[in-house]
């Protein structure tokens, strides 16, 4: 009867993680990349550096949030640059091969159009087409310029 348990045991212990390894690597295979730099299949892509503690940054996040929001298909990338070492270099290589200086945040990315740098709330409209017009027209994930 011992034996009959063991075996049960192990049969359905080999169950659980032959389940669980094939679950893992669907969901490693839908994960974006380190630093994000990769993005989901059929979004529209925006990369947004911020620095934490800058007025302007913390006044376009909600916008962006709201756009977010409002376009189910556009994905928006967030990298607090000041703190996280990675983030700015990440933010310097964006902005080398969009053929800018990395000079401050707010810096938003969309598609191949000119970087967005700074932030005032007259700037949502135009923001708000660059979107929308990648989004009909389709345009590069700004992690693209980096291949």
């Amino acid at each position: 009867m011992k034996k009959i348990y063991l075996m049960s045991f192990l049969i359905l212990t080999a169950i659980i993680f032959s389940g669980c390894s094939s679950s893992n690597q669907d969901q490693t295979e839908n994960q974006p990349e380190a630093l994000g730099v990769f993005d989901k299949k059929g979004n529209t892509v925006v990369y947004f550096f911020w620095g934490d503690g800058c007025p302007h940054c913390e006044n376009q996040k909600p916008f962006l949030e709201e756009m977010e929001n409002k376009y189910p298909d556009l994905e928006i990338k967030m990298f607090e640059t000041w703190s996280d070492r990675d983030n700015a270099e990440l933010f310097q290589e964006m902005a080398e091969a969009y053929g800018i200086e990395a000079r401050g945040v707010p810096a938003t990315f969309i598609g191949e159009a000119e970087p967005i740098i700074g932030y005032r709330e007259s700037m949502n409209e135009n923001i708000e087409q660059k979107i929308s017009d990648c989004i009909e027209n389709g345009c590069i994930s700004p992690a693209d310029k980096l291949k």
